[in-house]
């Protein structure tokens, strides 16, 4: 591929000091608990398609009042999409808000209680932009999830089969966009500490979420799991996680001379560029991103999620 175009990507001022080190993670400590893991996503059983493009994209704001009630969620929707998306409003009896963004139906419903099993929490664990600030998710109390849903053809039961009417890459990107849109917007309600995306196993401060919705075509960070830090004295490393959901592999680089913030800020680019051009880097490419050697990539078996991902290292 050409050299990577640079997405303006929001990237924090420092990162983690204390980023697990890959021998640290035996594979006995994979799985949901680890920082960046996503639970494994289903698979067709006949063709072996990995499905996760299927699941709904949900983002959750997380707020530190009580829920607010369907009118000050559709109220402040309303204001903020007048003349660029229709906003249906809930009711006392179906308090779920509608926002119709082209041809995908964003569900915003919120919820008086904090998100079960302390999920969010560990979503934060190793993004540096957090700072040292993550204990606030603690404090939430109450959700709002936001959630977009696909328009298939007539007759379809939602069944695993063959995606003949979809790109599953692009429908995807389409649906997840439309997620964040309402998402940042919700970011302005009063009580709004942060945002958390399963999917991306990622938890994001309010703030600086709606900062990268807002001045980014293509947010990776809100949509993609990127956590980068020191693996040695003075090599870092960086993984993604949830890329599954746009039908690529996660993206790892390890043992990167020189910061991890400029490794950080490489892997957003690289995400950007897959996700913007269509493009899905293979086993065995070579990728060249602007510096004195290309990247090679290869399906290995990450050592901080324990699941496979293509890994870059330098040619």
């Amino acid at each position: 591929m050409s050299e990577t175009p640079q997405p303006h990507q929001d990237k924090p001022d420092r990162v983690t000091p204390d980023h697990p080190e890959p021998d640290q993670h035996g594979s006995d400590q994979h799985g949901s608990e680890a920082p960046g893991s996503v639970a494994p996503a289903s698979v067709d059983p006949r063709t072996g398609e990995d499905l996760s493009w299927k699941s709904t994209p949900v983002a959750i704001v997380l707020l530190d009042r009580p829920a607010p009630g369907h009118r000050e969620v559709s109220e402040l929707l309303a204001e903020i999409f007048e003349g660029s998306y229709e906003v249906d409003p809930g009711t006392d009896d179906d308090p779920a808000t509608g926002v119709y963004i082209e041809d995908a139906t964003v569900v915003v419903t919120p919820l008086d209680g904090p998100v079960a099993d302390g999920e969010a929490s560990r979503y934060t664990e190793n993004l540096a932009i957090w700072n040292g600030g993550e204990g606030v998710v603690d404090t939430h109390r109450s959700q709002i999830v936001v959630a977009a849903f696909r328009l298939g053809p007539v007759g379809d039961d939602g069944e695993p089969g063959e995606p003949e009417y979809l790109d599953p890459r692009l429908d995807t990107l389409r649906c997840e966009l439309a997620v964040t849109t309402v998402t940042a917007a919700l970011t302005a309600l009063p009580g709004a500490i942060a945002v958390s995306v399963g999917g991306a196993a990622t938890t994001l401060p309010a703030g600086p979420y709606r900062d990268l919705v807002t001045g980014n075509p293509l947010p990776v960070p809100a949509l993609v799991g990127v956590r980068a830090g020191m693996q040695s004295e003075t090599t870092s490393c960086v993984y993604t996680s949830g890329l599954g959901r746009f039908g690529r592999l996660d993206l790892e680089r390890l043992d990167v001379a020189g910061p991890p913030g400029a490794a950080f800020g490489q892997m957003c680019d690289l995400v950007a560029y897959s996700l913007g051009s269509g493009t899905v880097f293979q086993p065995g490419q070579a990728l060249e991103v602007g510096g004195p050697q290309p990247l090679l990539t290869s399906v290995e078996t990450s050592p901080f999620t324990g699941q496979q991902v293509l890994r870059l290292t330098p040619g």
